[in-house]
């Protein structure tokens, strides 16, 4: 899994996770299983970034095409950190198929999402 970060905002942080992400043409590739084999580095990136400084996070979900129970838990442990700096996080665009884990667990009613970017910071800024 790499996770690529993308400053949108001196307070806004994205991070876009993906299977593979080539720095020298800076291309984003690959489906990519959000489970217990990586949750650790989520959170870990997700550490860094509110360490950096920054209170709101955008996880773009769009290439993630499963997610389990320790995915769920990363994802939920980001939520109660930017929280806790008085930020949140939201997703954006996940597949199908996780949106429906996202909806079975609830997990939708807790960490709200966005189909673009531009809903998403908007929100964040409360427009």
């Amino acid at each position: 899994m790499d996770i690529v970060k993308q400053v949108i905002d001196e307070r806004i942080a994205k991070l876009q996770i993906c299977s593979e992400y080539d720095e020298e043409t800076n291309e984003i590739n690959g489906a990519v299983e959000f489970d217990i084999e990586n949750q650790a580095h989520f959170v870990d990136v997700v550490n860094s970034v509110f360490e950096d400084g920054y209170v709101h996070l955008v996880v773009d979900m769009g290439f993630v095409s499963y997610i389990d129970s320790s995915g769920l838990w990363a994802l939920f442990e980001g939520h109660k950190k930017a929280a806790q700096r008085g930020g949140r996080l939201v997703l954006l665009n996940p597949t199908k198929d996780v949106r429906r884990v996202l909806d079975i667990t609830k997990m939708s009613a807790k960490i709200q999402i966005y189909s673009s970017q531009v809903e998403a910071v908007s929100a964040l800024f409360g427009r």
